[in-house]
């Protein structure tokens, strides 16, 4: 038994994983907003250099 505890554990894939926060300025209202997400240390390039639609 202890012997499938080891192995389920070396199995695990640990991600580092990041809260990004941008801040967003609105075109109508001038107010800023901020926009939270869990991302991979992967993706931090691509949420940040993303434009709004707005």
């Amino acid at each position: 038994m202890s012997k499938k505890i080891v192995e389920d554990k070396n199995k695990k894939n640990s991600k580092k994983m990041i809260l990004a926060i941008r801040i967003i300025k609105s075109k109508k209202s001038g107010f800023y907003t901020f926009e939270n997400k869990i991302i991979t240390d992967n993706e931090v390039d691509k949420f940040f250099h993303h434009k709004d639609k707005n």
